[in-house]
């Protein structure tokens, strides 16, 4: 995806300040490594159909550095143990540990969040400025000058093999619509930068490394350093070069850029010291490779006329000077201690006066903050700073006991047994997600009862039975009471060993009433030695490593609040989206204000070091309003009928869809009634009976009675519903679709219903929830939405334009969609078996209303495609072939979904060979068709914000439907533009951003009017989407394919869970999923 973070973030006490590390003598800090790196894309919660919420994110979650970190202290408390282990799900549910609807005391309110807004309408600072016109004519100077060689250019494209790395060049802007004004979200930068010095670092241990402190004369791990420890590192060295004030910046992972050549031993090698969370020190070499000079000259050049001499087809352009200027214009807030940076750019206010958190999580231990993204970009004329609100899962800051309480998980005692057996199971999930939490740990001090010392340390996890290294003689694991998998601090034992006595010093004496060498009870320990009256409710809490485990009471700790990658459960996904939808005078007023605060953008001296300067106002752009197209059904005649789209949709009255699917002879119903009564039973039977009459009237082929006709009943067990299947399946028709009435929305009831069906049974399923499904209020609504999915699924055609595309008009066009999606976002120990997914669909028929899809799998956080593409698209083309008479397509148009910039070159050289392999292999011979290759990307963080209350979307306040963007925020060299062809109901609005790396067809038949064109037939499609009666986010190809991924995730679901449960006979079984033959020709997906 565009726009992603690379590098590492840092969090509370920041790059460089953490938990217990450090070099000695001083307070210690670190640094830590996010997941929201470059190559991967996140996981999706849901289709993206519905409403639009806007500004939600759609974020990747990493990991989030820790804080401030405070004396070393001597609280070992010889609590040795060894690994706990345990799996079990910890996602969703009422009542669980994330928060589902459990109970429990409240939490402190957040800001912001989804209540009635009743600010502004448009944001603005008193006047509008107009867009910048030395931009707007160096844009049309380039514009003008490409389109005088326009036919010299369209003759080289043909001679260009895709190996040349051609990008088109912008044939012109768009001109159509209704013009406008529109803020986003940029800021204009003005450089006047000195050359850099770009050093990369690596960090090593010397071979012969061993630990200094006399607490252990183990080695060292020798697992590279990452995270808070590889940023501590890097700040030691950094350190010990005596720097000038402001003159060097870092993302504390591998890059240092400087205004100045570092004096560095000859070896470039700096030796420093660290001391992990146990007080041993590790020696570390740290080899500054390098230097590498950056200016910014070539790129300020560059920008006086969009020209490059070579114009070799890379893109992006300078990427190594962006690079540098987003670790420059980072460092501040990274280094900030109360800030947390997740991946390069994504920064959250973590102390109490400023963080930002929503008040409507449910209790648990999860939480949502509002921060913000930044990022420099490369735009016609200028260079720009990208900042946009965004939310993060975080752990939520609050005391473990007040957590346990909540969570109702204070039940530890002084007896185990059975009836504890459900108690323990909670704490095993609980673990999982406790693993590597940032904590404050309370010391009890030396100089007195009642002090402490306040330390950050690491969970990890609770004190558990397997604890303690059973090889090592010396120090014996501790004694667990029988019955007590999991401790209190009144259930385990440690041995107490008496301290070596330093000669010519006292012997020591024991904490009263314990004796040294014996096994002493926790709570015991912390009465004598401490004065401490330990709540033997409470679970104890290691915060040393599984083999040697540190216990510390639960009431010394409270969690920090860190980053976190997790699944939401609906609750959870209920409150971040009230929180992220806010209207765009709100975002807009946040990133101008408390985003730059926590951007550090305004009085920086480093940035004024670096002669980086970033103007207060956003910039304004020139954006315009497409006219929605007419969109056609049948009327009760059966003939055309227009219908004009309203705010970006339409209603369904007194019509009939364009065309139905094949024949519905056979089919039933499967009632999931659990334990309900056999009245609601009867009305289940008549309520079907007037949806299948609902249907028929609506113009779908389907046999009025259902057969069996009283259908079938099950419970929700997956051994019940497998055997109902079967039961179907061996009826003496087999029904071609059977309707699911569910209990509730339970994800993992409907997963099983569509494995069941797309995959076991080869039969189509729809599912209703039982509530909407049988309550008269609304009822024929949800009928609507609800026949839409069934005549896809048979092939048919729900509505169309009414006045065709004149490219799609011949039936000689097919269009194309794919994408990939990845495992990630699971949450602990989830995905690990997990492939990334491929999902293709191609449409069939000029009316762009039937499109078959496929899916396969990839390998684990691959975004490029393999040789598998080209049969997989030999593939599509034969489904063209078989619904069009044999023939196939003269053009193919094809949108490629969710890649970076940084990967367009890859699906040019890499996947687009594919795709000709395939065209090459099935059309024989000298005839190619004409191909169109589009990115569709819509995670990234561009917004618009309207300046007229005359042209705003009633309820959300954001741009009307059909605002396209294509200049003041693209390069006029490459061919882009931003459409946001929906109407947001709530939230700031999301545009897609479309990006043409090859062209054949627009430039060839349009000419200079190819952006109108192609910005039409996009926005038109986007009307398209057969299973709604609105206008969608993403045109349908790109939203199809994502379709195709999230049904083929639930098709292998089990490899997206625990990990730990899956053998490698099942993970192949499983792998090895694929639809029934019987619905391949099909959109069984919907």
């Amino acid at each position: 995806m565009s726009d992603r973070g690379r590098g590492v973030g840092r969090g509370r006490g920041g790059p460089p300040r953490g938990g217990g590390s450090g070099s000695r003598g001083g307070a210690s800090r670190g640094g830590s490594e996010f997941g929201d790196s470059g190559g991967g894309r996140g996981g999706r919660g849901g289709s993206r159909g519905g409403s639009q919420y806007g500004d939600s994110g759609g974020s990747q979650y990493g990991d989030v550095r820790g804080g401030r970190g405070g004396s070393r202290g001597d609280f070992r408390g010889d609590f040795r143990g060894g690994r706990g282990s345990g799996r079990g799900d910890f996602q969703g549910g009422r009542g669980d540990f994330q928060g589902g609807r459990g109970r429990g005391g409240g939490f402190r309110g957040g800001r912001g969040g989804a209540s009635a807004y009743s600010g502004p309408e448009v944001f603005g600072y008193g006047s509008i400025p107009q867009p910048d016109a030395e931009v707007t004519a160096l844009e049309n100077k380039w514009v003008q000058e490409q389109n005088s060689s326009l036919v010299g250019l369209t003759s080289q494209v043909a001679k260009l093999s895709v190996a040349d790395g051609y990008w088109p060049f912008r044939p012109g802007f768009g001109s159509n619509g209704n013009r406008i004004i529109l803020w986003t979200n940029y800021f204009k930068m003005d450089l006047k930068t000195p050359p850099l010095w770009k050093y990369d670092v690596v960090a090593s241990e010397p071979k012969s490394a061993e630990t200094k402190s006399e607490a252990s004369g183990n080695t060292p791990p020798q697992d590279g350093p990452k995270g808070r420890k590889l940023a501590r590192l890097i700040e030691l060295a950094l350190e010990k070069l005596d720097l000038p004030a402001h003159t060097v910046a870092s993302e504390y992972k591998d890059k240092v850029i400087s205004l100045v050549k570092l004096s560095l031993p000859e070896d470039a090698v700096i030796k420093v010291e660290y001391l992990d969370n146990r007080g041993r020190a590790h020696d570390w070499n740290m080899k500054f490779n390098g230097p590498h000079p950056i200016s910014v000259d070539p790129l300020l050049e560059y920008l006086k006329t969009m020209r490059d001499p070579q114009d070799d087809g890379s893109f992006p352009k300078f990427p190594e000077i962006i690079d540098a200027l987003n670790v420059i214009l980072g460092h501040s807030p990274r280094v900030d201690k109360n800030t947390a940076a997740v991946g390069q750019g994504r920064f959250f206010a973590t102390d109490p006066d400023r963080m930002d958190e929503t008040p409507r999580m449910p209790p648990g231990l999860l939480t949502i903050l509002r921060g913000y993204f930044q990022s420099v970009r490369l735009a016609t004329g200028r260079i720009l700073l990208n900042v946009n609100v965004t939310h993060g899962i975080f752990r939520r800051p609050v005391e473990l006991t007040d957590l346990f309480k909540q969570l109702q998980l204070n039940k530890m005692g002084p007896q185990g047994g059975p009836q504890l057996s459900q108690y323990f199971m909670q704490l095993k999930r609980l673990q999982k997600h406790l693993n590597k939490a940032r904590i404050i740990c309370k010391v009890p001090a030396e100089t007195g009862p009642a002090e402490y010392v306040l330390t950050e340390r690491t969970i990890a996890g609770l004190a558990y039975e397997r604890d303690g290294d059973r090889r090592d003689k010396e120090k014996p694991p501790p004694q667990f009471q029988p019955g007590f998998p999991y401790a209190g601090p009144g259930n385990v034992k440690f041995l107490m060993r008496k301290p070596k006595t330093p000669e010519g010093k006292p012997e020591p004496i024991p904490p009263k009433g314990l004796k040294w060498d014996s096994p002493v009870r926790v709570s015991d320990y912390y009465y004598a030695k401490h004065g401490i009256a330990a709540d033997l409710t409470m679970p104890l809490i290691n915060v040393g490593s599984p083999t040697r485990p540190i216990y510390v009471l639960a009431e010394l700790c409270r969690l920090l609040p860190q980053s976190v990658k997790a699944k939401l459960d609906p609750d959870q996904q209920d409150a971040m989206i009230q929180f992220a939808c806010r209207p765009p005078p709100a975002n807009a007023q946040s990133i101008t204000s408390s985003g730059r605060e926590l951007l550090k953008l305004d009085n920086n001296k480093l940035l004024a070091r670096f002669g980086i300067d970033v103007a207060k106002q956003l910039i304004t752009v020139i954006g315009r309003e497409l006219e929605p197209p007419a969109v056609a059904y049948l009327n009760r005649n059966n003939q055309l009928s227009p219908v004009i789209p309203s705010d970006g949709g339409w209603l369904m009255k007194g019509i009939k869809v364009v065309r139905s699917g094949a024949a519905i002879r056979t089919w039933t119903f499967l009632y999931l009634s659990g334990f309900r009564d056999r009245d609601e039973y009867g009305i289940v039977k008549k309520t079907v009976g007037d949806f299948a009459d609902f249907m028929a009237d609506s113009g779908i082929n389907i046999n009025r009675q259902a057969t069996p006709a009283s259908g079938i009943r099950s419970t929700t067990q997956d051994r019940e519903l497998t055997a109902a299947f079967k039961e179907l399946a061996s009826l003496k028709e087999k029904p071609q679709l059977v309707f699911v009435i569910l209990p509730d929305k339970s994800t993992p009831i409907y997963n099983m219903v569509k494995k069941l069906g797309d995959v076991d049974f080869g039969i189509q399923t729809v599912c209703v929830v039982r509530q909407k499904f049988l309550q008269s209020k609304g009822q024929l609504g949800y009928f609507a939405n609800v026949f839409l999915k069934v005549n896809l699924k048979f092939g048919g055609i729900n509505h169309k334009l009414r006045d065709d595309n004149n490219l799609i008009r011949p039936g000689k066009t097919m269009m194309v969609g794919y994408d990939v999606t990845h495992p990630t976002n699971l949450g602990p120990g989830m995905g690990l078996n997990a492939p990334s997914i491929v999902g293709l669909v191609a449409s069939v028929d000029r009316d762009l209303g039937h499109w078959p899809g496929v899916a396969w799998n990839n390998d684990a956080g691959q975004e490029e495609l393999g040789s598998e593409l080209i049969s997989k698209f030999q593939g599509r083309l034969e489904m063209w072939e078989k619904h069009n008479n044999g023939a196939l397509p003269d053009n193919i148009i094809i949108f490629r979904d969710g890649v970076s910039e940084g990967q367009f070159k890859m699906v040019i050289d890499r996947e687009v060979s594919y795709i000709r392999r395939a065209c090459e292999l099935k059309y024989g011979g000298a005839r190619k068709p004409r191909m169109t290759v589009i990115v569709s990307v819509k995670r990234h963080q561009t917004r618009f914000y309207p300046t007229d209350p005359g042209h705003i979307h009633h309820r959300s306040k954001s741009p009307k439907e059909g605002t396209v963007v294509d200049r003041g925020v693209t390069n006029v060299r490459y061919w882009d533009f931003f459409l946001q062809a929906h109407a947001s109901l709530q939230g700031t609005a999301r545009p897609a951003h479309y990006t043409v790396l090859i062209d054949e067809i627009f430039r060839a038949q349009y000419g200079p009017n190819a952006a109108n064109a192609l910005e039409e037939l996009t926005h038109d499609m986007c009307y398209l989407y057969g299973r709604a009666t609105k206008a969608v986010s993403i045109c349908p190809p790109a939203y199809y394919a994502d379709l195709v991924c999230t049904r083929a995730r639930i098709h292998k679901n089990e490899l997206f869970d625990d990990a730990e449960s899956i053998s490698s006979a099942d993970r192949i079984k499983y792998l090895e999923r694929k639809v029934h033959p019987s619905l391949e020709d099909s959109m069984y997906y919907i």
